[in-house]
């Protein structure tokens, strides 16, 4: 972040949301980790709560929904037709490997 530019969206975000439709599109969505554009600090936790209620909002529209710590590619959380499932240690983003 730099002081007069505030928090860029993609670039500072700490996590990202892949989801995938029933009707075949694909959409991919970066956390907001801010209060507002020039707040001091982040705080992923936000950034998570607010992935959270997209979740609840899509619901039955996605077929899966994936979230990914964009530091490690790691799989934080995984949703399917709007329902959490468990997340198995290995499982890691496509894009981390390449």
């Amino acid at each position: 972040m730099t002081p007069k530019k505030g928090w860029k969206l993609g670039d500072d975000s700490s996590m990202k949301m892949i989801v995938w439709f029933k009707d075949g599109n694909v959409r991919t969505m970066y956390s907001i980790d801010w209060k507002h554009k020039f707040s001091k600090q982040k705080d992923p936790t936000l950034g998570l709560e607010r992935f959270r209620k997209l979740v609840k909002k899509y619901g039955i529209l996605a077929g899966t929904i994936a979230v990914y710590d964009k530091a490690t590619g790691e799989l934080l959380e995984k949703y399917y037709q709007g329902e959490r499932k468990p997340v198995t240690k290995n499982e890691v983003s496509k894009e981390a490997v390449l």
